[in-house]
């Protein structure tokens, strides 16, 4: 018996397809113990999926090489994803409509004071100029900081760590600010999260209401976009 669940896990382990099923089975864990807690913010999903992970990766021999390797399914779902937050901004289009000039000035500004605060913080603290270079992806979701990360002088796979902090960290500290701020038009949060917050942020929103989603999820294109046309521009050499 014991011989068979040895022949099991070797077949788990060194499956093509270990990445996938650790990260849908730790996001799953990440769900369960969200609801359990009464959605308590320091065991969201996405922290407990990330944390448990890199403790696999680093307490095991699983590199990250073969995990992002195979893994990289999911990363193909990012773009069908994104498409997919056309249908929330879609059941909103009236309240986009009506307030396109605060959303347009929200998102230059506020999503410039944000990039320009981060990347000062680094630059004060002595980074490295790759890390100096990634932050300046800080507001763009994942799908976009990838390319653009390259382009003007930084790392992919740093974009994408310093993205995903500040995704979770803006969705865990998202309904706190809010309440401490009196934020409760559904618009300003929205705008907020899907600047500051991104993919993770434009998750949180949805479960504020589909209004909120919708501005979160435009937030995070339009802020997108933006950088991918700014960013190179002014920064690429």
């Amino acid at each position: 018996m014991n011989l068979h669940w040895q022949s099991a896990w070797d077949a788990v382990w060194q499956s093509s397809y270990l990445g996938l099923f650790l990260t849908l089975l730790s996001f799953q864990m990440g769900l369960w113990l969200f609801r359990m807690s009464a959605q308590k913010p320091f065991l969201h999903p996405v922290m407990v999926s990330v944390t448990s992970v890199c403790a696999v990766v680093l307490l095991s021999d699983l590199s990250f090489e073969r995990y992002m390797d195979s893994a990289h399914m999911i990363s193909q779902f990012l773009g069908p994803v994104i498409v997919a937050l056309a249908i929330p901004l879609y059941e909103n289009l009236k309240a986009l409509r009506q307030y396109w000039l605060p959303f347009l000035l929200s998102n230059v500004l506020g999503g410039a004071f944000t990039i320009l605060l981060a990347v000062g913080i680094v630059y004060g603290l002595g980074a490295s100029d790759v890390s100096i270079h990634s932050m300046w992806t800080k507001s763009i979701t994942t799908a976009f900081a990838l390319e653009i990360a390259p382009q003007i002088g930084g790392m992919a796979s740093v974009a994408a760590a310093i993205i995903m902090f500040t995704g979770i960290f803006g969705a865990l500290m998202a309904p706190t600010l809010f309440r401490w701020c009196g934020i409760t038009q559904a618009p300003a949060q929205g705008c907020a999260l899907g600047v500051c917050a991104h993919a993770v942020g434009t998750a949180k929103a949805l479960e504020f209401g589909g209004e909120q989603g919708a501005f979160a999820a435009l937030s995070m294109s339009f802020m997108g976009i933006l950088c991918a046309f700014s960013l190179p521009f002014l920064l690429g050499s």
